[in-house]
């Protein structure tokens, strides 16, 4: 039997425990969508084997592939929209070691509207101020590299990018925080959707208190710990209901 180092091990608990969230906070569809992260040694990802539902993914059933798309370790082959997402992505951007790709509903709802952006409206809105791209070009599913290698050049220095008519992509240097700006940008898109249903005006906030709020936030999440924080939180829950994610 192969020895996974610690280093991996505990990357892959992380990422099968970010799977069972989106089942916990429905930002899944069942076998389909798509998370991976990239090993320490940088040539190399883990991802979900296409067929498997979100609340099925384990530790140990995630595979390894490299970046043409070759699975060097595990069970199964990753589904072809995987690769062409998420390989070229990590290759392009470095910091992307962690990518979590879903068609979330609230967020996803965004997309299928025309010039549909984040409104900074809210408090928790102004935590992606700066940070998000949009890719407004649908052009079908991703079955060629090109389509990673765009949306690569498209996210730029942003955390989040919208992709049109399709869902959304999160990057980070971790899991935790992958997952917290993929929870929240669904809580946002979501409250700012009710608000939009009522046919009434946004009140926008004003330039200067987006700014200030987006600093605070920041702080918040970094210097304040938050994003582990409700990473560590989320897997409580996990566990108690049984923790299957970690086998």
């Amino acid at each position: 039997m192969l020895k996974i180092s610690e280093a991996e091990w505990t990357l892959r608990v992380d990422l099968a425990a970010s799977f069972h969230m989106a089942v916990a906070n429905n930002l899944h569809e069942a076998i389909a969508n798509h998370f991976s992260a990239l090993l320490p040694d940088g040539q190399h990802f883990l991802v979900n084997p296409f067929g498997l539902h979100f609340s099925e993914i384990t530790a140990s059933n995630l595979i390894v592939c490299d970046f043409n798309g070759k699975v060097v370790r595990g069970e199964g082959e990753p589904s072809a929209s995987a690769h062409h997402i998420h390989a070229p992505i990590h290759r392009i951007i470095p910091r992307a070691r962690v990518l979590l790709h879903t068609h979330q509903p609230y967020a996803t709802a965004l997309t299928m509207i025309a010039d549909g952006r984040i409104e900074w409206a809210t408090q928790t809105a102004c935590r992606f101020y700066g940070r998000v791209a949009y890719d407004t070009d649908y052009d079908g599913v991703a079955f060629s590299d090109s389509v990673g290698e765009r949306m690569a050049r498209i996210i730029g220095d942003a955390d989040v990018l919208f992709l049109g008519n399709h869902g959304v992509i999160t990057i980070a240097p971790t899991v935790a925080q992958a997952f917290d700006d993929l929870y929240f940008v669904e809580r946002v898109a979501q409250t700012q959707i009710l608000a939009m249903s009522t046919k009434q005006p946004l009140k926008i906030l004003t330039p200067e208190m987006i700014t200030t709020v987006a600093a605070q936030t920041q702080c918040e999440r970094f210097e304040h710990g938050y994003i582990e924080r409700h990473f560590e939180a989320q897997k409580r829950l996990l566990d108690l209901a049984g923790g299957q994610y970690r086998s």
